[in-house]
Parts: structure tokens; C-alpha cells; sequence
């Protein structure tokens, strides 16, 4: 049977740095990293804390609350695997545990025209295939 491109989502190849996000989002289950000398947050996963240079970092479960700091509808597909799900949203998290640390994701379960910076989201998990599952954020009940 031929590759079909247009029905395989691009896949990330996490590096040893970056495993535990994955491994944690396989769980349900939002992990980020965080210094252990200044209590900061640091995300992308990164071998340096961004605040105070520690490299004592380690992953924690935040709680996946957060708000909507900016997004975007893409009508352009970047990937083939895109084209059939057009239009769709993207969005920048602001994590509740410390605004400021922001995850770039899809979002889910709205219309642009719901959306509105600063308002309330939560993690969502959605497996993309079967090896492969991504924290995506959708509108919270109050929002």
C-alpha cells in the first residue's frame, strides 16, 4: 500500500529533552519544566532556565488552565495533512501557574468568532495517532 502523506500528520521526534512533555500528554496529562533553584517555569523544554540560569530543571504537572493570550485562523495549509482540515485555530497560552510562560497549540471546540484574547481555556488531549498525543485547548464553561 503507497504512503499517503495527505492522511499522516507531521510527527515530532522529541528529543531526551523534550520526552517528558510527550510521555506526560500520552497520560492526559500537562507537564512543563520547572527551575529548581528559582521556581520558575520554562517552556519550550530547554537545558536552561530562561530567569536566573539554573540548569536544575524538572517536569511538573500544571493544571492546564490558562488564557488565551493570541491566535489565529490558518486558511493556508502547511503540511498536506492540513489541506482536508482547513479552516482551523491556533492559539498562545498563557499558563495559569505563571503568565507569561506561553504554549503555542491548536485549539478546539470553538469558533474564531468566540474568541477573544484573555479569556479562560483548558487542556484537552487529542490522540493524532496511535503513538502520538497532543495537549490541545479549548474555551472553558465560564468563558
Amino acid at each position: 500500500m503507497p504512503f499517503d502523506i495527505a492522511s499522516s500528520p507531521p510527527v515530532p521526534a522529541p528529543d531526551e529533552l523534550a520526552r517528558f512533555y510527550f510521555e506526560a500528554a500520552a497520560q492526559h496529562r500537562l507537564e512543563l519544566l520547572r527551575c529548581q533553584q528559582c521556581g520558575h517555569f520554562v517552556h519550550y523544554p530547554r537545558p536552561v532556565c530562561n530567569r536566573c540560569l539554573s540548569t536544575s530543571l524538572a517536569p511538573e504537572e500544571v493544571s492546564g488552565r490558562g488564557t488565551l493570550y493570541s491566535y489565529s485562523e490558518i486558511h493556508q495549509p502547511s503540511h498536506p495533512y492540513f489541506t482536508a482540515r482547513l479552516p482551523y485555530l491556533i492559539g498562545v497560552i498563557d499558563v495559569e501557574e505563571e503568565p507569561g510562560v506561553r504554549i503555542p497549540t491548536g485549539i478546539v471546540d470553538a469558533v474564531r468568532e468566540d474568541l477573544r484574547c484573555g479569556m479562560p481555556v483548558q487542556v484537552v488531549f487529542h490522540e493524532v495517532t496511535p503513538t502520538l498525543t497532543l495537549p490541545y485547548f479549548r474555551p472553558t464553561e465560564e468563558a
